[in-house]
Order: C-alpha cells, then structure tokens, then sequence
C-alpha cells in the first residue's frame, strides 16, 4: 500500500513582499523640520518708561556679546514681565546657534510652560538634546510636540480675524510636523528587519493616528510581519482586513488561502486560491517594479494557488481535478525545490490513484531526485508500483 503525506500548508517559498512603493506626500518627503529662528515674541508691550521698559532698551543698544547676559539678568529681575517670552525665546535661540544645548533646553522649557502649544520651540528643545546626544530628552520633547500637534489639529479656528491667521499658520506647521512624524515611524517599521519591531512601531504609528496615511502600507506589513512570525491567526486577521476595502491584494489573498489550509477550511481556500489565480493572470506590473520581479511573483503566486487547489482535492480524493491543477502548478513552482518535489509527489499520487501508472513512476522518480521530506516516501511508493505493477 502506497503512502500518502497529507501536507495543509502552503509549501515552503520565500517571504512574501509588497513590490508596490510606497508613494510619500510631498509633505513627508521635504519637509526636513527646518527650526524656526524667525522671532515670534515681542517686548512691544513693556511700558517703556518702566525699569523694565529701560532695561529693554539698555539690552537693544548692547553689543551682541553683551546682549545674552543681560537678557538672562532681565529674566531674573523681571519675572512677571510680559516680556518675558521675548526674553526666553532670545536666549534660546541665541543658545541654539552657539551650540549651548543645556542653555538652550533650560530656557526652551521655560517658554514652552508659558506657552504650551509653542511647536517651534519644542522642535528647538528636540534639536538642542539631539545635538548633546541625549536621546531620552529628545524622545521626551518629540513626543511632546506629538500631543501639541493633535492639539493644534483638533483645535476650532477662532472667530476672530487675527487670531485666525495665527490660527493657521500654527495648523499648518502642526500638519507638517504629524506628517514627518508618521512617515518616520512608518520608515522605521518598513526597515526594520525584526517582524516584531516592525509591529510595535506600527502599534505606536496607529495610536498616534488610526486614519494615517499610511495605513494601507501599514496594514501589509503588519501580514508579513505576523506571517513571518508564524501567526496564523493575526495573518489571516490582517488578510481580510486589507480584502475589505482591497479586493486585488495578491499579498492577502495568498496568505488567507494558505491560513485557511491550515486551518482546515477547504472551500475558502480554493476560493480565494482561484481569485488569486484570475487576479495574477490580469494584474499590470507595477511602474517601479522590475519585469523579472513581476514575472518571478505572478509565477510563485500562481503556483501556489494551484497546489493549494490541488492538495485540496487530494485530501478530497478527487484525484482527476488533484491532476489538472498539481499539472498547472508544476511548471510555475520550480524556483523552489521543496514545493516543486510536493507538486511532483503528489502527481505520483493522484495518478496512481487514477491508476495511470506509468505517469505516476514518472513523477516519482523526478520527485526522487530532490532530497528533503518527500525522497524517501516516494521511493517507496515507487518501489510498491513496480511490484505491483511490474514497471520499471
């Protein structure tokens, strides 16, 4: 009696990848988060006949070397003056271009308590602790700039007109700043060589914003992130979650096919193994990728589809339609040894089932000549067909 190797699962082949490039908005490609030096805070209200009023006009007539250390006794001197943001944002940024990092964090902070929803110095605060390389501070202030942004976002325009127009100009450094921000920790999930690292930066990308636009990009990763890991259950989670708003997701629909075989689910896998049979058989080649590329993935993905069908109907005992389609995916699989020796195995099975004996010696020796788990059940059965049947 001849044995049969009953295998659910797709046949090993390489890790499946997007081929599509992602497309960046404008935004997220050039935007380079420049700082903002321009000034933004006036001491125009001081009463200029003040002691205060004085010592800002005795700070405007210094020398710029002078200029730093009296704007610092300012600050001290007059606390509660409403020149106090002048004077922080001074020093600040007098501290940036003099590469003062600790001065320039120390007084950033003081403005931004002044003034919490002030993006541009917060992105200054990132720069000055990026610069002293402490990554802990700069990760703090960038997540801080994260929540202005939201804030400023989510934040109604004013009725009035000239606060309207600050308005807008603080949504829009808010919207490039959200927008550098996702592309960055999408850029490092899609770089990341660890599936695990790539899902907890996805996890933090969604929990920043779960209607970013890189959600779709996201979502193929979070697939083969979990197919490489070997979960079957979030891999198919994903999987229809891309099919319900992507119904021409080859990606999807060979990693549903495949968990639906392990699973045991043989109408839906040749359900969605023949819609991914019709869709690489009309599918364009993407602009950017390369025709070999194209050509290498409609054959492996087409392949696949047919064993999936095929082992199907093996386990069915519908050997005649095993044969149609293990015969289609024969030719289209022999870029990977391991699934061409599981078609050429099961060949010899399902003819020998059919009792086309000859065929089935035929495939079985060429199912020998590949060493793995399939050699050695098929010199057997080979060995059992030529007793029983007397060829040779």
């Amino acid at each position: 009696m001849i044995l049969s190797i009953n295998l659910r699962s797709q046949p090993g082949q390489p890790g499946v990848t997007r081929f599509a490039a992602v497309a960046l908005s404008a935004a997220a490609i050039t935007l380079s988060c420049q700082l903002a030096l321009a000034q933004r805070y006036t001491a125009a209200n001081s009463d200029p006949d003040s002691p205060e009023g004085q010592f800002i006009e005795l700070i405007e007539q210094s020398e710029n070397a002078q200029k730093l250390a009296l704007m610092e006794q300012f600050t001290q001197r007059f606390p509660k003056s409403l020149a106090l943001s002048w004077a922080y944002e001074q020093i600040q940024t007098a501290a940036m271009q003099a590469g003062q990092w600790d001065k320039a964090l120390v007084f950033g902070e003081k403005l931004e308590q002044l003034h919490p929803d002030d993006v541009e110095t917060a992105q200054l605060n990132i720069k000055a602790a990026e610069s002293k390389g402490d990554k802990t501070t700069a990760k703090l202030w960038s997540d801080y700039v994260q929540r202005i942004a939201q804030r400023v976002l989510e934040s109604p325009p004013p009725k009035d007109p000239e606060m309207l127009e600050e308005w807008k100009r603080r949504t829009a450094i808010a919207s490039q700043y959200a927008a550098q921000d996702e592309y960055a920790i999408y850029k490092k999930a899609l770089d990341s060589g660890d599936p695990r690292q790539k899902i907890k930066l996805l996890d933090e990308l969604l929990r920043r914003n779960p209607d970013t636009q890189y959600l779709s990009q996201a979502l193929v990763i979070y697939l083969n992130s979990y197919r490489a890991l070997g979960d079957s259950k979030n891999s198919l989670l994903y999987a229809e979650r891309i099919l319900r708003s992507d119904q021409h997701n080859e990606d999807a629909l060979l990693i549903a096919a495949e968990a639906y075989a392990r699973s045991g689910s043989p109408e839906r896998v040749v359900a969605y193994s023949s819609r991914l049979i019709d869709l690489m058989r009309t599918k364009s080649k993407p602009a950017i990728v390369r025709q070999e590329d194209w050509d290498r993935k409609k054959a492996f993905y087409t392949g696949s589809a047919y064993w999936m069908i095929g082992n199907v109907h093996i386990n069915q005992n519908r050997f005649t339609q095993a044969d149609s389609a293990l015969r289609a995916a024969l030719p289209l699989l022999r870029q990977n040894e391991q699934s061409e020796a599981s078609v050429l195995f099961y060949l010899g099975w399902a003819n020998y089932k059919m009792e086309n004996f000859n065929e089935a010696v035929r495939f079985y020796k060429q199912c020998m000549a590949f060493r793995g788990q399939f050699q050695e059940q098929a010199a057997k059965n080979l060995n059992v067909i030529r007793t029983e049947q007397g060829i040779q």
